[in-house]
């Protein structure tokens, strides 16, 4: 076989793997992207919730602390005046958020008073606001739980105002003097008992008991001094009218006891003619947390509770809320439920003031999302 059949037959074997490869196109090489990353958006809430909240617990001054129990119906039914101002807002972003809520109430009313004091004025503002940082610990499609830490800022401020009754300060101071000129006729005068009698148990309604707002009694340490000017006033004058009764010089008694009497009505009506302010305000560290599950894709359930205080502001505040909640649109939503909160305060300085309240009742919320 000669040198050209022997090419050709070499060419003959590879011709089909030849065309093989040359049929056969090389797969283009791609590079591979790396995944996109995704933002996490920005989530903004903003609402306003109203709290019917009755008021019940211990609040005085000076260890005068009585029982206060006072429901929303009377708060609104006796106040004059009220305005009533809360928000909340929260900006989260991923796992983690911010939030800030507050709430302030400001109100009058007048009581009318008995014995001694014919009316007693009332005023009150209340400020509650609190900021928290969150961290949501379970997210997925039946709803959320997230962590809270942060603190609680609360001010109180307490008026009471006294208008004291003319016509029964004259009778009493008169009736006072009476009773102990005709002591003094007898071995055993008791000053005390008579001052007791006619002043210190005509100055009740300086107790603070049924109030129809929560403001303890300022004046509650007060009838105890007055009672100590009027009977310092009298002893001082004691020995003169005791002469004068000893010695049968009615006319002089007389005088005496009406000059006596007036400068009585004068201390009783400088000491129930003024007004008391009071204003305290604390910060508590809170912990707590808060979540929601998905009953639908328009209905929920909520609730959020917190505990703070340990003794850094007050000795324990604590707040429970669970409520019903419907998202109306996409960007408003709507809540029902009830809300709790309880703070024992005390701050043992001059005032010796003792705020041991619970707040309790039904919370309506509307509220926008972004």
């Amino acid at each position: 076989m000669n040198l050209f059949v022997k090419l050709g037959v070499v060419a003959i074997f590879f011709f089909p793997f030849i065309a093989g490869r040359a049929g056969t196109p090389e797969k283009a090489t791609v590079a591979e992207q790396p995944p996109a990353q995704t933002t996490e958006p920005w989530e903004i809430k903003v609402s306003a919730p109203g709290w019917l909240a009755n008021v019940s617990g211990f609040t005085g001054f000076h260890g005068v602390n009585p029982y206060v129990n006072v429901g929303i119906g009377q708060i609104l039914k006796h106040t004059n005046f009220i305005f009533v101002f809360g928000g909340e807002g929260e900006v989260r972003k991923g796992r983690f958020g911010v939030l800030a809520n507050l709430g302030y109430l400001d109100a009058q009313a007048g009581v009318s008073g008995k014995d001694l004091v014919s009316r007693t004025g009332l005023g009150m503002q209340e400020f509650l606001g609190g900021f928290f940082g969150s961290y949501r610990v379970i997210q997925g499609p039946c709803g959320w739980l997230d962590l809270l830490v942060g603190f609680r800022a609360t001010y109180v401020g307490q008026q009471t105002g006294l208008n004291g009754n003319e016509s029964a300060i004259d009778a009493t101071s008169t009736q006072l003097v009476d009773d102990f000129a005709r002591q003094l006729a007898t071995p055993n005068s008791d000053l005390r008992m008579l001052i007791d009698q006619h002043i210190v148990n005509g100055l009740s309604s300086l107790e603070g008991r049924h109030p129809p707002l929560p403001v303890g009694p300022i004046f509650g340490d007060q009838p105890a001094k007055i009672g100590a000017l009027v009977q310092a006033l009298i002893e001082s004058q004691q020995p003169e009218l005791a002469a004068a009764i000893r010695a049968g010089a009615q006319a002089r008694v007389a005088q005496l006891k009406a000059d006596l009497a007036s400068r009585v009505a004068n201390i009783l009506t400088g000491q129930l003619n003024r007004s008391l302010s009071f204003y305290d305000n604390w910060f508590d560290p809170v912990i707590g947390v808060r979540g929601r599950y998905n009953l639908s894709k328009a209905f929920y359930l909520t609730a959020q509770t917190d505990i703070g205080g340990f003794g850094i502001g007050s000795d324990i505040a604590w707040q429970g809320y669970a409520a019903v909640g419907c998202q109306i649109t996409r960007n408003i939503y709507s809540e029902v439920g009830y809300r709790a909160y309880y703070d024992d305060f005390r701050d043992e300085s001059d005032h010796n003031f003792l705020y041991q309240l619970w707040f309790h009742g039904v919370q309506i919320t509307a509220g926008l999302n972004f």
